[in-house]
């Protein structure tokens, strides 16, 4: 049985893109993606008091699944919250 363990990044639209290995049979195959989780916790040091805030409501939203957005995508919702026309009309 061929095994291959790759890292992979997982984007914002929960797609997942992978190139094997050209010795790699072809066929049916069984996928399993696992998290990695940072071995040491990133140090952001050049961050203000008010920075470190920010990212702490950032992280712990993320970890009880809040979707990530794109800047147009936040753009966007902005002007429906403020009842303005969409850039498409």
């Amino acid at each position: 049985m061929t095994t291959v363990s790759i890292k992979a990044q997982v984007t914002a639209d929960h797609r997942l893109k992978l190139t094997l290995p050209d010795d790699f049979p072809t066929g049916p195959a069984k996928v399993t993606v696992e998290p990695i989780t940072p071995q040491t916790p990133k140090v952001e040091t050049d961050l203000s008091p008010l920075g470190q805030r920010l990212r702490a409501i950032r992280d712990a939203a993320l970890a009880e699944g809040m979707p990530v957005m794109t800047q147009d995508e936040v753009l966007a919702e902005v002007r429906q919250r403020r009842g303005e026309p969409a850039d498409d009309d």
